[in-house]
């Protein structure tokens, strides 16, 4: 509920006391992983959310929307799922602030870099113009970017080393937290990704625009339910998804990618990243709601494959699933 829906005894004790109660505790907690190597707080956090997590209230909606999206699991399945589900929670977050250490000791992994890189083997996007305009290296404009999407699977943050890792630029989207304090902690990420940040509405749409026409590479987990998407197919039921990336994408003449993350023998980190898909500038919404079928076909693959690294808890189908 947004602050301004509240009373002013309520403002007061969120801002002067919840609030910085629980930025205090997010304090300590980061304090303390800064204390182990990377394995340790990552099996630590693992460990901890697998014992905590059945608890919380949260588990009954992940184990809800689990047996909707695949009815073919028994409970023993399902119990399994939702425990890898919470150890891998926990691991991302004892893995969050190690992303850069993660990236320099080799924890994550990439596949499929070339398809980001020109022929000539250097670290540069695709080249090509945009919306017309010759923007290629032949006139000292910048090549052309893209959009990278993935999902919350696996260590999802670790997308965001693909930037500093080529040294590319690139863009993020985020929510603001209802804590003020927290976002402002958290969103020292921008420094590790070495990536622009933007706010999730209309400074996201732009800055979608701005980051790909400059060469750089938007980075989007696009798994989510967006109330303003457009309702397509996921796990064989309607979802609000959304698709405003593709539309960018096509105007722009920019290519997309879908990229994977998994998690290997506990927090080795592999980015699978796909062969790009271009849309036709002149794309009609038909097209771009095909582009989005294929998009959810490609989440839920995945999600098959490792169940257990997928974020359950997100009510992915809106109301349609409420108890």
């Amino acid at each position: 509920m947004s602050l301004s829906y509240r009373n002013l005894p309520a403002r007061l004790f969120y801002r002067f006391i919840l609030w910085p109660a629980e930025t205090l505790l997010l304090a300590v907690v980061l304090g303390f992983i800064a204390l182990l190597n990377i394995r340790g707080a990552s099996f630590i956090f693992g460990s901890l959310f697998a014992l905590i997590g059945p608890l919380t209230p949260w588990h009954r909606r992940a184990e809800q929307q689990l047996q909707w999206a695949i009815p073919a699991l028994n409970a023993d399945e399902r119990t399994k799922i939702l425990k890898g589900m919470w150890q891998n929670l926990g691991r991302n977050l004892g893995e969050y602030p190690k992303l850069e250490a993660m990236l320099k000791g080799g924890y994550i992994q990439f596949d499929g870099l070339e398809h980001l890189q020109g022929n000539d083997g250097e670290n540069a996007p695709i080249d090509g113009p945009i919306d017309g305009q010759e923007n290629g290296p032949e006139n000292g404009q910048e090549k052309e970017g893209g959009f990278i999407i993935g999902a919350h699977l696996g260590n999802w943050e670790a997308l965001a080393m693909i930037g500093p890792h080529l040294g590319l630029k690139t863009g993020l989207i985020f929510r603001p937290l209802n804590n003020p304090y927290i976002s402002f902690l958290l969103n020292r990420r921008a420094s590790t990704a070495e990536a622009d940040i933007y706010q999730k509405g209309r400074e996201a749409a732009m800055g979608m625009i701005s980051t790909v026409r400059k060469g750089g590479y938007m980075m989007i987990l696009a798994d989510q339910q967006l109330r303003e998407g457009e309702e397509v197919a996921f796990f064989g039921h309607p979802a609000k998804t959304a698709i405003a990336h593709f539309k960018i994408a096509a105007k722009s003449g920019v290519p997309i990618y879908y990229a994977q993350t998994i998690r290997h023998d506990g927090c080795q980190i592999q980015v699978k990243l796909s062969a790009p898909v271009q849309l036709a500038k002149t794309a009609s919404d038909t097209e771009i709601l095909s582009a989005a079928v294929e998009m959810n076909k490609n989440f839920e693959a995945w999600i098959r494959t490792n169940p257990e690294q997928w974020l359950w808890p997100h009510r992915r189908w809106g109301k349609a699933l409420r108890k």
